[in-house]
């Protein structure tokens, strides 16, 4: 029975999806996807319902926009990640999808109170002292309430929506089904590997719809900024959390959007920016832990001017490594060093083929002269790290994922301080850090660590040499060794031997026919028409439609 329910819910989600697609001017994915079958009865006698604004009026990506809109938290989440991906989206698109509004009519009290009750198993009374049935924030995942915990602390309580976990499971199994489609019959679907892209977005949205997954982002990002003047995290009460309910700290503030009201409350706008840019250095470059989610409705600034972070279920990690290969390529702007400049970027993964292309190592060169002869104070990261992706992209290269979140990231930090001060400079801030990272690298102690690292890998490699010689000879002998080749270039090629394939069979086909239909005829079995056996002149008949259908494909194909 529950496979069944499943089964229902998928084929309902799945016309929901068609539907609003369809309204939205997508008609030709419906069909490209072959989700035609998925169209509601209504639609297909009276055609889609009436679109809300005309296609006419608005851009593709625009539409795109609304569309994810109303389908709901899976495909607002879809489309927010998708705006980081800039190796795969359109810049226009990037642009509206960065505008993606995750914000809903809240769900009633009853419901909330529900929900709250379920998780503690107790009465909404004996869990807090007061709870605020008008919630103060409401989004599709979960809305806000302010609460009164039974010892007198003030809270913010996070209430997942009913039903949101089934729904998002639902559609990431549908959008499953249609990344292996794509990937398995559309053209350009190997290219943008759209079954990874998917496996790797399930994981993040699962963890936004755990409330203990983001509990545990918001207390690391509690603890790093322990005794800040600046920056302040909500503190998290572990007593009151389970995977549906987040309790914290309640944040009064004023949104980092609302440039006006910071004004008439007398804060430095300057001292603003500066505070939140110094939080980002400090995430990236020493915390190695950095909140992914900066759009203006996760940032608050007090009265007093300290800058409060919300909203910690999506964040990023940057590793040693990378912070060292993000040095480096500072360093190889200033040594005006394309080689190196290439060698840093093939450690970080951005280029797999080693930079041989001429046309590529050229368009590094123009890129690291723009700024040449710089020092760090002016070589801006934001706008280097876009340039570079741009690079990168009309060149085939391979944008990991968390490059693409941190500089995603970093676009939307800058654009939020540009709006405060039209004069912020990211750059200089980062110069310390830079600095401070390079004399590192000169000191005898990095140096004594990185040779014994250096020796201590290579002493492994010695040690384990022999056995893994052993291992590639003892498979090859057993014949179990499988070596994968891996072609590129001949999807044409594939196309037509499978059209050439095609129509042999469809000619063996029509061989058969005939050779079988002459057989029966010169048995004179029954029933006759006209003394000639009927299954032989049906079988005929056949091939000869079969005959015509095969000369007028190859007619059309232009190719005979």
């Amino acid at each position: 029975m529950r496979l069944l329910d499943n089964e229902y819910a998928y084929v309902k989600r799945y016309r929901q999806i068609v539907d609003v697609m369809v309204r939205h001017g997508f008609g030709y994915l419906v069909e490209r996807f072959g989700l035609r079958p998925f169209r509601s009865f209504r639609e297909k006698v009276f055609g889609p319902r009436p679109q809300i604004e005309p296609v006419q009026v608005l851009s593709e990506a625009e539409r795109l926009r609304h569309a994810l809109e109303e389908l709901g938290p899976t495909f607002i989440k879809f489309g927010q990640i998708l705006s980081t991906r800039h190796d795969l989206v359109p810049e226009a698109y990037i642009t509206e999808l960065a505008r993606l509004q995750d914000e809903v009519a809240p769900f009633g009290y009853d419901e909330a109170r529900k929900v709250i009750e379920r998780e503690f198993g107790k009465k909404i009374e004996d869990v807090f002292l007061s709870f605020d049935p008008e919630p103060i924030a409401a989004a599709s995942i979960g809305q806000v309430h302010r609460a009164r915990l039974l010892e007198g602390d003030e809270v913010a309580v996070k209430v997942m929506r009913p039903g949101v976990e089934r729904l998002v499971e639902t559609d990431l199994a549908i959008m499953m089904s249609l990344a292996r489609f794509a990937e398995k019959h559309i053209k350009e679907g190997k290219f943008f590997n759209p079954v990874g892209f998917v496996e790797e977005f399930s994981r993040i949205i699962r963890h936004e719809i755990d409330y203990v997954h983001e509990a545990k982002n918001a207390e690391r990002f509690y603890n790093n900024f322990a005794g800040s003047q600046t920056v302040k995290i909500p503190k998290i009460y572990w007593k009151y959390i389970t995977r549906h309910v987040l309790t914290q700290e309640y944040s009064d503030g004023i949104k980092i959007s609302d440039i006006a009201q910071i004004e008439a409350s007398g804060l430095d706008k300057k001292k603003v920016t500066i505070d939140i840019a110094n939080a980002y250095l400090k995430m990236i470059f020493e915390d190695g832990f950095y909140h992914a989610d900066p759009h203006p409705g996760n940032i608050l600034v007090t009265r007093e001017g300290i800058i409060v972070f919300l909203d910690f279920g999506m964040a990023g990690y940057v590793d040693p490594e990378l912070r060292e290969c993000l040095v480096n390529l500072v360093i190889a702007i200033q040594r005006n060093d394309v080689g190196f400049l290439i060698e840093a970027l093939t450690e970080m993964g951005l280029i797999v083929d080693g930079g041989e292309s001429p046309a590529f190592r050229i368009k590094l060169e123009e890129l690291i002269n723009q700024y040449y002869s710089m020092t760090t104070k002016f070589i801006d990261p934001v706008r280097f790290l876009r340039d570079l992706i741009d690079i990168l992209i009309k060149s085939r290269g391979k944008i990991p994922s968390n490059i693409m979140l941190l500089s995603k990231t970093l676009m939307i930090r800058d654009e939020i301080a540009r709006k405060i001060d039209p004069e912020h400079n990211f750059a200089e801030l980062v110069e310390p850090y830079v600095k401070k990272m390079i004399g590192e690298r000169t000191s005898p102690s990095y140096i004594l660590k990185e040779t014994a690292r250096a020796v201590w890998d290579f002493a492994r490699l010695v040690k384990s040499l022999p056995r893994r010689v052993n291992n590639i000879l003892a498979k090859a002998e057993k014949g179990t060794m499988k070596f994968e080749l891996e072609h590129r270039g001949f999807e044409a090629l594939v196309e037509e031997l499978d059209v050439t394939s095609n129509r042999v069979s469809f000619s063996l086909i029509i061989s058969a026919l005939i050779v079988g239909s002459s057989i029966i005829i010169t048995t004179g079995m029954s029933p006759r028409f006209f003394g000639v056996p009927l299954l032989g002149m049906f079988g005929f008949f056949i091939a000869g439609v079969l005959g015509m259908g095969l000369i007028i494909s190859i007619l059309r194909s232009g190719k005979w």
